[in-house]
């Protein structure tokens, strides 16, 4: 049986951000790290919202046609914090020109070849639809997205060394594949919900960020009807299900280190900016799971 949503949490907006397709965050000491899905840049803000800085990943521009862009888009979807202290941004793999990542250190960029572990993964999913990731006990944790034709909610599991290994040689590779544990999401007024994030709360329990949007297709955007907030145990088993009061695309989740959760959202509207959230109601929860 799935887990029902019981529970409803209201977020709060901080700010609005310089980017209208947020879809990753990540907290790293007094900064937050904020990646688009159709932006060639990682920006960075203060934990309140506000703009301090832009780095670049790939060069060129993406043209100004909405058609064109979302076709020519390296639709980068999960960004991630590294041990060592270094970013990992992530394409979706929803495309061929979806395969590609960036490894940001120290203000340098190194273009990652996602290919050879994204045809791997292409083999256990219908539609491939990477949209977060994390590292935890040891893994690094992937979501994808079942919004696709199979409906496919999971989480993969990458060997978190064969990864820094992999990383080094410029590519993901099959070899850090470990396991794959799909993930059953109920519905939202009746439309499927499906996986947009992962992040770990200061006290260890894992989170994830999941939206309901009318499409069965990894490439077209559709009608949200809502997004929810959930926990998961340490296997992986979804524990809590709250639904996000208003009514928005939520793609990003992390955390601070006093358990103060901040998320985005995406309007699928190049001229909606994206709003930066936070969570009071979860802040001490997310200090002792």
């Amino acid at each position: 049986m799935l887990n029902p949503v019981v529970n409803v949490l209201a977020l709060r907006q901080l700010a609005t951000l310089r980017l209208s397709a947020a879809s990753a965050l990540v907290c790293q000491g007094q900064s937050l790290w904020v990646l688009a899905d159709d932006a060639l840049v990682l920006q960075r803000y203060n934990l309140s919202g506000d703009w301090q800085a832009e780095q670049i990943l790939l060069p060129g521009e993406l043209p100004s046609d909405p058609k064109q862009r979302k076709r020519l888009k390296p639709d980068f979807e999960a960004l991630l914090l590294l041990p060592e202290g270094s970013l990992l941004a992530l394409g979706s793999g929803s495309t061929k020109r979806r395969c590609r990542g960036c490894l940001i250190e120290s203000g340098s960029v190194c273009v990652i070849d996602l290919g050879p572990l994204y045809r791997a993964l292409a083999e256990h999913f219908q539609d491939l639809n990477i949209e977060g990731g994390v590292v935890y006990h040891g893994q690094l944790l992937l979501a994808q997205r079942g919004n696709g034709r199979g409906r496919e909610n999971a989480l993969v599991l990458l060997d978190l060394a064969q990864v820094l290994r992999d990383l080094q040689d410029g590519q993901l590779s099959g070899a850090a594949l470990q396991r794959i544990v799909p993930l059953s999401l109920p519905e939202l007024d009746g439309v499927p919900l499906s996986l947009t994030d992962l992040s770990v709360a200061p006290g260890g329990a894992l989170y994830f960020t999941a939206t309901a949007e009318a499409t069965d297709s990894s490439y077209l955007d559709g009608a949200c009807v809502g997004s929810v907030l959930g926990r998961l145990d340490a296997q992986l088993s979804i524990v809590e299900l709250s639904r996000l009061t208003p009514v928005v695309k939520i793609e990003g989740l992390a955390f601070q280190a006093d358990g103060r959760p901040l998320l985005v959202a995406d309007a699928d509207d190049p001229t909606i900016a994206s709003p930066l959230f936070t969570l009071d109601e979860l802040s001490e929860l997310a200090r002792s799971s």
